[in-house]
């Protein structure tokens, strides 16, 4: 485990090329359970915890990982579940947006490679189990099938913040009113996210929840476009993608975009919680404009006044 960790550089190689690696763990039922390898920092024995008087009962403590606090928290408590065995338990380091967390799971299983486009959008309902936390699924040779976490999801609702709290700041921006945007983001968190920052600043938007489906729309809103003798910026000023999304990721999206003709010129921002350099770096490789850490609203916006603040008559979308 320690070597594949070691690894997770040389991951970024497969981006670009729609494919990811998942770390597979269980959380003490017959559920297979997954998450991103290049979010994934350490997989370790639990060392001593430190307790938290009156805390979340989710967050068992602060674990101290080569001089550094780290929060600990039971990812089988936090989706719904009973609490994990903490005596036979493994803790995943795991990083989203710079910062660090420590996640408590019943046991780690491996890492396998496999392409986005196996990576599906759940059911209705197993999207609303595990407290809405499951973003994505797919199945292994065998038929389990493997449940993929939105950690975000779980961490906001560990850590809630008030809007008015994340979005001081955030106003009418003259420059980007009635601008129009594509999200593309599996997350419900993310996307509501965006969502809000760009209602402040009198953005309009529409929202996808895969790279192939933003894909679509955009090739839709090109020949659009092109049949009414205009070009796909008099219909939308630019694209705010994720990376990690079922059937394909914002890297394969990035590409396709680049090489389509009718889409040049067309605004990229990789929002994501994968902070890594060696992200930010396959990004700019596969023709991504900027990049902006999740969730940083401030950034978000003051990146949309630098590269979306010009000129778009507003049209009617079909």
């Amino acid at each position: 485990m320690a070597k594949w960790m070691a690894e997770i550089d040389q991951r970024t190689r497969l981006a670009g090329a729609n494919k990811m690696e998942l770390l597979m763990f269980h959380l003490g039922t017959e559920e297979i359970y997954g998450i991103n390898v290049f979010k994934i920092r350490e997989v370790m024995q639990l060392p001593p915890v430190t307790k938290i008087p009156d805390s979340d009962p989710r967050i068992l403590g602060l674990v101290n990982l080569r001089g550094e606090n780290i929060a600990l928290i039971d990812l089988a408590q936090a989706i719904g579940l009973c609490p994990i065995n903490v005596g036979t338990a493994k803790l995943i380091i795991a990083e989203y947006n710079d910062n660090k967390q420590g996640f408590l799971v019943g046991g780690v299983d491996r890492i396998i490679r496999m392409s986005w486009e196996r990576i599906q959008i759940p059911p209705v309902m197993v999207q609303s189990s595990r407290h809405g936390a499951v973003t994505a699924v797919t199945k292994l040779e065998d038929g389990r099938m493997v449940l993929i976490l939105d950690v975000e999801k779980v961490l906001a609702e560990l850590h809630p913040r008030a809007d008015e709290e994340i979005l001081v700041g955030i106003e009418m921006v003259k420059e980007l009113a009635g601008k129009r945007v594509l999200i593309a983001d599996d997350s419900v968190v993310a996307r509501k996210q965006i969502m809000k920052t760009l209602e402040r600043l009198g953005m309009k938007w529409e929202e996808t929840q895969t790279g192939k489906e933003a894909l679509t729309r955009l090739r839709h809103l090109a020949q659009v476009a092109e049949d009414a003798g205009q070009t796909l910026g008099d219909f939308l000023a630019g694209v705010i993608t994720d990376i990690e999304m079922p059937e394909m990721d914002g890297f394969s999206l990035t590409k396709h975009i680049r090489e389509d003709p009718r889409l040049q010129g067309l605004p990229i921002l990789m929002h994501s919680s994968l902070s890594g350099q060696c992200n930010i770096e396959k990004g700019k490789s596969m023709g991504v404009t900027d990049y902006v850490t999740k969730f940083q609203p401030t950034e978000l916006r003051d990146k949309l006044i630098k590269y979306l603040g010009r000129t778009q008559r507003e049209p009617v979308l079909k």
